[in-house]
């Protein structure tokens, strides 16, 4: 595996939502030269030796990236702690922390769900 299909593989498992099926298929082709399997097969080679050993990643922009960063380390980030009085702005800030905390994939959409799948909504 190169440096380049490695970012490639990150990236696209980070982008797609986990829960869909065809997942693997997705991140395949994503990444372009690997098939559905070796990339499942190296995550999941990866998430085995992350407990062991830490790989030293890098960014090749200049900001780093919120989603690996929360992925990585979730010891080292502190709780976000909602103080400020309701209305204010403060506050806002402090929920846009919270919110950007919690895990992006990890939620079900209800009109992804089979019966709402091919139904038109009028609004």
């Amino acid at each position: 595996w190169s440096e380049k299909e490695l970012q490639k593989l990150h990236k696209a498992i980070a982008a797609f939502p986990k829960h869909r099926s065809g997942f693997w298929q997705e991140v395949a082709m994503a990444v372009g030269s690997r098939s559905a399997q070796e990339c499942q097969g190296k995550y999941m080679e990866e998430q085995q030796g992350k407990g062991s050993k830490q790989q030293p990643r890098k960014t090749t922009s200049g900001k780093p990236e919120k989603k690996d960063n929360s992925c990585l380390d979730p010891a080292d980030q502190k709780e976000a702690v909602i103080t400020a009085r309701v209305g204010t702005l403060k506050r806002k800030q402090q929920m846009r922390e919270f919110l950007e905390q919690l895990p992006k994939d990890n939620h079900d959409d209800v009109f992804t769900a089979t019966p709402f799948q091919n139904r038109r909504v009028q609004v």
